[in-house]
């Protein structure tokens, strides 16, 4: 299995991603917690399968390309959370991925 941590170290230049995030709050008065938030791509351009499924679903992915999304995944999260956030999904486009973080 490829070394997800190091490919997405290189892909992105996590300083400048957690600069913009930072550059880009979000207040929303229903929410306690104010985050900050930057596009980071699309489930279809960024995992390694390139499809948006459902766990349960079987017809459009093979287990190896699960298991392959699912490393990603997890690495992904792992290299968020150096820079101090962590990967959401999109409000009403849940295929688009987020890298987010608390405000400074």
């Amino acid at each position: 299995m490829k070394d997800y941590e190091k490919a997405l170290r290189e892909e992105f230049d996590w300083s400048a991603v957690k600069a913009e995030a930072l550059r880009n709050p979000h207040y929303d008065p229903d929410v306690e917690d104010d985050i900050c938030a930057v596009f980071l791509g699309t489930v279809f351009a960024l995992t390694p399968s390139g499809k948006y499924y459902m766990p349960w679903a079987c017809s459009n992915v093979t287990e190896d390309e699960a298991a392959e999304d699912e490393a990603w995944f997890e690495a992904l999260e792992k290299v968020a959370g150096e820079y101090e956030g962590w990967i959401e999904s999109g409000e009403g486009a849940p295929c688009d991925l987020f890298f987010c973080m608390r405000p400074e």
